[in-house]
């Protein structure tokens, strides 16, 4: 928050009462003449009390004012008010309208036990005052017509000001964010042209905590929900209040642990203040009266202020259960005067019923479900919503819960259904609330840009509302990280007790994450460091989550297990099955990279298990796909060809463009193995093109390298090279180290066959140690191949058998039976050179056996070009020549022009 310089002047009169006398501190003017406040000549409204309160704090800037003095000058003898009430509610009104906070102050600062004092500077205007003219006498009043039936729009004289203050708000973002990437100066205090960027103006944050159900009968549960649901609503119209969302509020009860009461104790309520970031807490307790007819109930409703612990106002409302909305209506008003607020608009209040169902059924439907997916039950919360829908189709804020459920369970397609659904039916709501749906439907298109814009103008609107600013910052590191990461600093230019949200700092991770390992890690770190500061668990999880995701990114494997693991425990502890079984799935990933297959399945089955059990169809599928990876590094063409099938539909259904562009990468490798090289291609490019749709840079890699593997085995090198090099550049640009790693490895395999071994040995050499250093053992298997080739097309024959030796640990213990396979080719390769010629064929033959029986016919064919040669050495050149023959024709056949084109010259050399 921008503050302004001690006022260090001296006494400042409030002016003659001849003189003008105007007084202007920052961008604000007070004229005590005409008994107005303004704000860059716009005038501000402000009642009778606090701006007379402000008027004495302005005359003695820099000075103390006692309290005994304001009581004196606005309470005079024999007046009985609630003094310290009604002074605390007229302080606070003046902190509001001057966007000021009572933690860091800018303008009025309490002095604990003394009084308050004006902080900013003031300048006093006096000028001549104006003629007094002498007033004519009333001319003779003539009848007032009734006004017309047709009145003014009343948007006509409001447009242009909403869309001014949305885009100065945006530019006070951008000037923050600037002048925090200057360095530090000695001048720093000195005033800039940013000085005129107003303070973010922190509204009052409410937190509505439930109520106790007294008699404690569980067919009355509900209610506590629904009044939450209800009053929260209420004290939300027209935004001059910041309610806590009630899913920051049921993650604050989950982690400390806090059930439905009555009144918290003071450490409870520090605790609040800073999870979820509430000043003042509701709640209290319900009790069903006994009737005759009508059943009512009374709501006893209490307000709890956070930092100091005190309560501020304690009410009781009775009512009809079936009219709810009255007795949360008085309970509203009530509460909104005890926190200094104004009453709501009739308009407001209109608006106020819209988001709200009107039927009790629908009510106790909604909040129930509302209640389940805030505890992660998304089944359970999608089938309540499904029957609120149906006994109140029109409410649009069901639809858009229903939304979300769908959401989390992975159904895309349905998600973006109920957000159209909401988003049509949200005419009737507030203009947040209507920007709130608009947000989530252009998020489940998805359509990034325009969620973005919407985010945008909410975040403008309510600069202090950390949630928008969230979104608004997710969105962006979609598509420009940059922009992100403006908005995490726009963030940290809130009041600490926001600006240090844990969430934040993963914001930032997630935008360095494509980018700078290095500062997504620290970002992430900082995250966990502060989630475990404040208790919150679910978010240490996420944070965890995020530091998962960096193994082989310069990350080491055991920093990078212990991560996935705190992940999983802290999901786990929260209670949320949904992502322990994603963090599962992601852990499982991770052993597969380090080639511990039969781990990785492991995990990925538990995980199965979980995702059946909540009908998550999206982690369903993710993990039949993975598993369909898994059984092809076994080797099982057919099983992994039958699972990654099965993973297609599924995610069509979702409309999930990323796993459909891996999954037919996948199913393009399945049948590339097999030697359907056409259809290999075919399947490659449908992945390329609905990667390049998804803008899914990841996957278009691991394609353009596929594309690479196959062109390469057609004997088209030229092409090879170059689908291999945008692959690695897109990988460079995505910074991920281990797979850019992979990809040089693809080309130093491409360098041997294109004649320059020497050079592809420098850089498999570089790759090899790299795998060995981040321990992806499988990794470093496939580069010892290579280099075991590299060296035997050098005729460096005993290094070749050497690193065969060197590697055979890493075969042994490899789940990958390609690269198993392959290895003992080499090795074979190697021996056979050497003139271990029994030895090596024996091997070959296995191989061979082992290629025919899996349907590995690539590796076949190498297999016969490598017997071929041995045998050669080993002095049968006819029959050599008749191997070299045979293959050339069976692999030109099949497509593979590579193999066929090596057999061709092995035989013409020897001809």
């Amino acid at each position: 928050m921008l503050c302004y310089h001690l006022a260090q002047g001296k006494h400042v009169s409030l002016g003659e009462p001849h003189t003008k006398t105007v007084y202007r501190f920052g961008p604000f003017q007070l004229d005590p003449g005409r008994a107005t406040l303004s704000r860059n000549e716009t005038q501000l409204k402000l009642q009778d009390l606090p701006y007379r309160l402000l008027a004495i704090l302005v005359e003695k800037p820099g000075e103390i004012v006692s309290r005994e003095e304001v009581r004196q000058r606005l309470w005079p003898q024999n007046t009985f008010v609630e003094f310290d009430n009604s002074l605390g509610v007229a302080i606070r009104k003046i902190r509001d309208v001057l966007g000021d906070n009572a933690d860091a102050p800018c303008y009025v600062e309490t002095v604990p036990r003394r009084g308050y004092r004006f902080l900013a500077p003031v300048t006093v205007i006096t000028e001549a005052p104006e003629p007094v003219l002498p007033i004519p006498p009333e001319p003779a009043r003539t009848p007032i017509a009734l006004p017309s039936a047709e009145k003014p729009s009343a948007t006509s004289g409001r447009t242009l000001t909403y869309l001014a203050i949305a885009a100065f708000v945006l530019l006070a973002i951008a000037g923050a964010v600037y002048r925090l990437r200057l360095p530090r100066t000695t001048t720093e205090n000195q005033t800039t042209p940013e000085t005129n960027l107003p303070p973010v103006h922190v509204r009052r944050s409410v937190a509505v905590m439930g109520f106790r159900n007294l008699p404690g009968r569980p067919e009355d549960n509900w209610l506590s929900p629904a009044f939450a649901e209800m009053l929260s609503t209420e004290l939300a119209a027209d935004s001059a209040l910041r309610l806590v969302s009630g899913e920051d509020v049921a993650r604050a009860k989950r982690e400390l642990p806090l059930t439905d009461e009555d009144s918290l104790a003071k450490e409870t309520l520090t605790r609040l203040h800073t999870n979820p970031g509430a000043d003042v807490v509701v709640l209290g307790s319900f009790t069903p009266l006994p009737g005759k007819e009508e059943r009512r109930i009374r709501l006893d409703v209490r307000l709890q202020e956070t930092e100091h612990g005190e309560t501020i106002a304690e009410r009781a409302f009775v009512g009809n259960e079936d009219n709810l909305f009255e007795i949360v209506t008085q309970a509203g008003a009530s509460l909104r005067d005890s926190l200094g607020s104004t009453s709501i608009s009739a308009e407001a209040s209109a608006q106020t019923r819209a988001a709200l169902p009107t039927k009790p059924l629908a009510v106790k439907l909604y909040t129930e479900g509302q209640a389940r997916l805030w505890a992660f039950d998304f089944v359970g919360a999608k089938d309540l919503l499904v029957q609120a829908i149906a006994v109140e189709p029109d409410f649009p804020l069901a639809h858009s819960a229903l939304s979300d459920a769908w959401h989390h369970l992975g159904y895309d397609l349905k998600a973006r259904d109920e957000a159209e659904h909401a988003r049509a039916l949200s005419e009737h709501l507030s203009p947040e609330e209507r920007l709130q749906i608009e947000g989530q439907y252009y998020s489940s298109l998805p359509d990034t840009s325009k969620a973005i814009e919407v985010y945008g103008k909410l975040f403008a609107q309510f600069p202090d509302n950390l949630n928008y600013g969230l979104r608004l910052g997710d969105q962006q590191r979609r598509v420009n990280s940059e922009d992100a990461l403006k908005t995490v600093a726009a963030l940290r230019r809130l009041p600490a007790v926001l600006a240090n949200d844990p969430r934040i700092d993963m914001i930032e991770s997630r935008a360095w994450i494509n980018h700078d390992y290095a500062k997504a890690q620290a970002a992430g770190r900082r995250a966990v460091e502060k989630g475990t500061a404040e208790g919150a668990h679910l978010l240490v999880a996420r944070a965890y989550g995020i530091l998962c995701s960096t193994l082989g990114n310069g990350v080491s494997t055991q920093q990078a297990v212990q991560d996935c693991e705190n992940a999983r425990q802290s999901y786990a502890a929260a209670g949320d099955l949904n992502n322990e079984a994603r963090t599962l799935s992601d852990f499982a990933g991770l052993y597969y990279q380090l080639g511990q297959i039969d781990r990785a399945e492991s995990m990925y089955r538990d995980a199965l298990k979980i995702f059946r059990k909540i009908g998550a169809i999206d982690g369903i599928t993710t993990v039949a796909g993975n598993l369909g990876e898994v059984f092809l590094a076994r080797g099982d063409l057919g099983s992994a060809e039958h699972a990654l099938s099965e993973a297609l539909p599924g995610n069509r259904e979702m409309g999930d463009k990323d796993g459909i562009a891996l999954t037919l990468n996948d199913l393009g490798e399945v049948a590339r193995r097999r030697g359907e090289l056409e259809k290999a291609l075919t399947t490659f490019e449908q992945a390329k093109a609905v990667a390049q749709e998804a803008d899914d840079k990841s996957a278009l890699a691991y394609i353009l390298s596929g594309i690479g593997d196959v062109l390469a085995d057609r004997g088209d090198l030229i092409a090879a090279r170059k689908s291999h090099e945008e692959a690695l550049a897109v990988r460079k640009q995505t910074g991920e180290k281990q797979t850019a790693a992979e990809t040089e490895t693809a080309l130093a395999r491409l360098a041997i066959d294109e004649g320059h071994a020497a050079d592809a040995e420098t850089v498999i050499r570089k790759c090899k140690e790299q795998f060995h250093q981040d321990q992806q053992a499988d990794d470093e298997l496939a580069a010892s191949i290579v280099l075991i080739d590299a060296l035997i097309a050098e005729s460096k024959l005993p290094e070749a058998e050497s690193e065969a030796e060197r590697t055979k640990p890493l075969a042994d213990k490899s789940g990958n039976a390609l690269f198993r396979w392959q290895y003992e080719l080499m090795s074979a390769r190697a021996q056979g050179l050497t003139g271990h010629f029994a030895a090596a064929n024996a091997q070959l033959e296995k191989v061979l056996r082992s290629a025919h029986d899996h349907q590995f016919v690539g590796l076949e064919c190498e297999t016969r070009l490598a017997m071929a040669e041995l045998k050669n050495k080993a002095g049968q050149p006819v029959a050599a020549r008749a191997e070299w023959l045979s293959l050339e024709n069976a692999a030109r056949k099949n497509g593979f022009g590579l193999i066929a084109s090596q057999a061709r010259s092995h035989r013409d050399a020897r001809e």
